[in-house]
């Protein structure tokens, strides 16, 4: 199985970010016109977030969600 990692990000698709405009946290799915297209955790909504503005989510923020602390490659 190949991970996509998406150029000048260093994040790879299905990584948990977090956008620090917003401060909501989503999916990372891939690039999109404008930024990286980021789907919401829980809930229906998608958004375009730019690069600057994503980081990984913390291991705090994981656990919020019941998910396991990240596992680095």
């Amino acid at each position: 199985m190949t991970t996509a990692f998406w150029a000048g990000t260093g994040y790879r698709s299905g990584a948990l970010v977090v956008d620090q405009e917003t401060g909501e946290m989503g999916v990372m799915h891939g690039p999109a016109a404008g930024g990286f297209l980021i789907k919401q955790v829980r809930g229906e909504r998608d958004w375009i977030a730019p690069m600057r503005s994503l980081r990984i989510a913390t291991d705090a923020k994981r656990r919020a969600l019941g998910l396991s602390p990240r596992a680095v490659e």
